[in-house]
């Protein structure tokens, strides 16, 4: 395995646990109770539940990984490269509308050059790459900030187009509310 494969390796597992936390925080996960050991009826209702829930958390993952995946194969295509990421062209193949289109465009840029600053990077974690990456927790605030900026700019432009989804705005505003203060945190740890 390459030390760049490693690096790969370190950032999907990386944005894999975050996916997870902030999947947590979007879906409730079915409880046992009493009431189930006394009406066994009850107890299948709740094997049900917890079936969809996994089902959720997985699909979740899926979805939320996908765009890192691509942003992160972009940044490795470019990270020797002069000229910049092309990210409508990425767009343009993702196959989103033209109203997504430049909000997509922007995330996908920032998660770009976010992923090649890690690269960049030399060490054998993701905590230390990105202490290589950004030197100061100001710096690599202002980087995730600019990720929650215009991940807030993505939905905004999401929102209209899933109107008829039930729950759609309180599940963004979860999002992002979880999403800051998970990067947050993060910071806390990798610099702390």
């Amino acid at each position: 395995m390459t030390e760049l494969d490693k690096k790969k390796e370190l950032i999907l597992a990386h944005e894999l646990e975050f996916a997870n936390a902030l999947g947590a925080a979007v879906f409730e996960k079915p409880k046992v109770s009493f009431w189930m050991i006394l009406v066994p009826l009850l107890f299948l209702y709740f094997i049900h539940r917890m079936q969809t829930y996994k089902n959720g958390r997985i699909k979740f993952n899926e979805d939320f990984m996908d765009t890192r995946r691509r942003a992160l194969e972009c940044a490795v295509e470019t990270l020797n490269a002069s000229d910049l990421l092309e990210a409508k062209a990425v767009v343009r193949q993702a196959g989103f509308s033209d109203r997504l289109e430049k909000p997509y465009a922007a995330w996908l840029e920032v998660l770009v050059d976010h992923y090649r600053d890690l690269l960049a990077a030399d060490g054998d974690d993701f905590d230390t790459l990105a202490r290589k990456a950004y030197h100061t927790r100001t710096n690599y605030l202002l980087t995730l900030n600019r990720l929650n900026t215009v991940e807030k700019e993505y939905y905004a432009a999401l929102k209209p187009q899933l109107d008829g989804t039930e729950g759609t705005a309180d599940i963004i505003a979860i999002m992002e509310k979880e999403s800051q203060r998970l990067r947050r945190d993060l910071a806390e740890q990798v610099f702390g």
